[in-house]
């Protein structure tokens, strides 16, 4: 089996990302240092950690688009689910370290009168720059992401959005600096921890969806209850139950359920209902779609308990 179009436009519109993502963070770094701006190498932190996040990203990406093996009978899915637990990880990681920086700046003014030295304009067009690149980036990803049903990618947009914000207010920390001096300077590390606070909050965002699909967490109640609409609206079928879901990738999932059919019918034609439940939700749901369904009897049928046959309602006719 091949890696499925789906997936390697997944793969492709992620180059964008990781190209972006390597362009800016030198950028900000040696301005940040350079021009005196405490908000901008912490941006500069920020993403030099989506680098690293991306590289991490990129590498399972690229084994959750591999086929279903005799290790992995639902496929590797999953791998793409633990990349975005990761590149959200990296992002509340990221914002401690910013936080405990701007906060180590501020307490040195109120401890011993210690300001922060006024940036300079050029870190402004930096600014300016990544925010401009970054609005680009969220926008070209989340299409790309919502095209392909990729929840790494919609995690990789969520980031870019969060970095344009970041972004932001290095702009008005480092602007009231430059424009105000004296105590204002202390907007610099004041916009680093709000920089940090953009950057957790997007960070939990991804990283708890991800979560719940890595310890099982089934769909939500009203797709739950669409399947079980699903499996009534077919003639023959009757009372499904037991319904058991769970996510096996970004964008496939697992059903298991028990429906019952009457127990006079023949093995072939019960087995042609299940079949005409399966093809429903693979419409609905997509090929990837894991399905397996129990057939149960209903009234009457005789069951057999400990080598004793049991009657359950009427007898057969």
């Amino acid at each position: 089996m091949e890696t499925s179009p789906n997936h390697k436009a997944k793969v492709q519109a992620y180059h964008a990302s990781l190209w972006v993502n390597t362009i800016l963070p030198p950028i900000k770094l040696v301005v940040g240092f350079l021009g005196n701006s405490a908000a901008l190498v912490a941006d500069g932190i920020n993403s030099l950690t989506d680098i690293i996040s991306n590289i991490v990203v990129y590498a399972l990406l690229k084994v959750s688009g591999k086929p279903r093996d005799e290790g992995h009978s639902y496929g590797h899915g999953k791998y793409e689910t633990v990349a975005s637990f990761a590149l959200g990880a990296a992002m509340l990681v990221a914002g401690i370290l910013i936080i405990v920086d701007a906060g180590s700046t501020i307490g040195n003014y109120f401890s011993d009168g210690i300001l922060p030295e006024q940036p300079d304009y050029i870190v402004l067009a930096v600014a300016i720059l990544a925010m401009g690149l970054k609005e680009w980036a969220y926008l070209y990803t989340l299409k790309k992401a919502k095209e392909t049903h990729s929840e790494v990618l919609h995690a990789e947009a969520m980031d870019h959005r969060s970095d344009v914000f970041t972004s932001l207010a290095v702009l008005i920390g480092a602007g009231a600096s430059i424009l105000l001096g004296g105590v204002a300077q202390l907007m610099e590390p004041i916009a680093a921890i709000v920089v940090a606070g953009f950057v957790m909050r997007m960070g939990v965002e991804v990283t708890l969806p991800s979560l719940a699909k890595l310890t099982e967490a089934s769909l939500p109640k009203e797709t739950e209850a669409e399947i079980l609409d699903i499996a009534r609206s077919i003639e023959g079928i009757t009372d499904p139950h037991n319904l058991r879901t769970r996510m096996t990738g970004s964008d496939t999932i697992a059903i298991e359920m028990d429906v019952r059919v009457n127990g006079h019918t023949s093995l072939y034609d019960a087995h042609d209902l299940t079949i005409l439940v399966e093809e429903k939700l693979i419409e609905r749901f997509g090929e990837g779609t894991h399905i397996i369904i129990h057939i149960e009897p209903t009234l009457p049928y005789i069951h057999k308990v400990g080598g004793h046959k049991e009657n359950h309602g009427e007898t057969a006719q």
